[in-house]
């Protein structure tokens, strides 16, 4: 029960983070380009907020591709193995999945440590010093852990009856 919280939970986090940064990076790249065409004014502050919004963007996005399966798929000879066959395609993908994820999750601690070093190259106007990379390198580490713990998520359903069975909750 308490199980099933958590994961719902962790989903909401990811899907809400996916939903705010869009909508962010919607507004800001509409205001640059009004900014640009009408008042020929450029917002360098955009360039940090799209930098930022992308990112996200595309870490918290494969987690949620890897929650609901569909970030890897491999599935051109599926229909021909037999079930036991399938059965090992799958687990082989699991397996591969797997190892990517984890070298993301390194990645990602060495990117967050190399932005802890770092700051922004485009001075942002209201603050009196330029900010650490760290905001934008966290997105591999927090992207990198989400996926791992939705991959892992995903174990049990390897031992399902049929190959590629979507989890619909």
């Amino acid at each position: 029960m308490i199980f099933k919280k958590i994961n719902a939970t962790l989903k909401y986090v990811t899907e809400s983070i996916n939903v705010i940064t869009m909508i962010t990076l919607t507004l800001a790249l509409f205001t640059g380009v009004i900014a640009r065409y009408v008042f020929s004014y450029s917002i360098p502050e955009i360039e940090v907020i799209r930098k930022f919004c992308i990112m996200w963007l595309v870490f918290m996005g494969s987690a949620i591709a890897i929650k609901e399966k569909q970030h890897l798929e491999i599935d051109i000879f599926t229909e021909y193995l037999s079930k036991r066959l399938a059965k090992i395609k799958e687990v082989i993908v699991y397996i591969l999945t797997l190892a990517g994820v984890i070298i993301l999750l390194f990645i990602g601690l060495a990117a967050f440590d190399a932005g802890l070093n770092r700051t922004e190259l485009v001075s942002i106007s209201f603050l009196p010093f330029r900010p650490s990379l760290t905001y934008y390198y966290s997105a591999f580490l927090i992207g990198s852990i989400f996926m791992l713990y939705f991959h892992l998520l995903n174990f049990k359903d390897i031992w399902r009856d049929g190959p590629n069975e979507v989890n619909k909750e």
